[in-house]
């Protein structure tokens, strides 16, 4: 189909009204999607180490500030009769002090999975108060490890 040429033609005029207002919803839709938190091992070392009280010891070791975490594995050994509790393969003395670690995490704004990791031989009610602990102070991904090692029950 032929258009005739010369006769009856307007020009041609472009609106920018709908381009402008298209362009302004990608701009936030992008600043709403983006986030502007700082990830947690780009942070200093004070922000991740918790403060300890007055008399405190100082046996505590924070993990290292330039690794990030994805996991947090917290491994319950049994030696001479009581359970010994290692953050990510650093001792803690008591629950409390592991509660104390799990919240200088929550402080800083991150939540990684915690993975209990107790040996055969830990009561599993010691197993339980770390997984409580864990879920009281707000983790959502508390997770038991299981040994690869560890024979299925019998159908017996």
């Amino acid at each position: 189909m032929r258009l005739p040429s010369g006769h009856g033609r307007e020009p041609l005029e472009l609106k920018m009204t709908p381009m402008i207002d298209v362009v302004f919803l990608l701009l936030v839709f992008f600043l709403w999607t983006s986030s502007f938190e700082e990830p947690e091992f780009l942070m200093p070392s004070a922000i991740a180490d918790p403060p300890l009280a007055a008399g405190a010891e100082a046996t505590l070791q924070p993990p290292p500030a330039s690794e990030p975490f994805d996991e947090i594995i917290v491994r319950i050994q049994w030696t001479s009769g009581a359970a010994t509790l290692l953050f990510n393969d650093q001792p803690l003395p008591s629950l409390d002090a592991l509660r104390q670690r799990l919240q200088a995490i929550l402080d800083v704004g991150v939540l990684p999975p915690v993975i209990v990791d107790p040996d055969p031989e830990v009561p599993m009610g010691d197993a339980i108060r770390v997984y409580d602990t864990a879920r009281s102070l707000g983790f959502d991904r508390v997770l038991f490890a299981a040994r690869a090692d560890a024979a299925p029950p019998s159908s017996n």
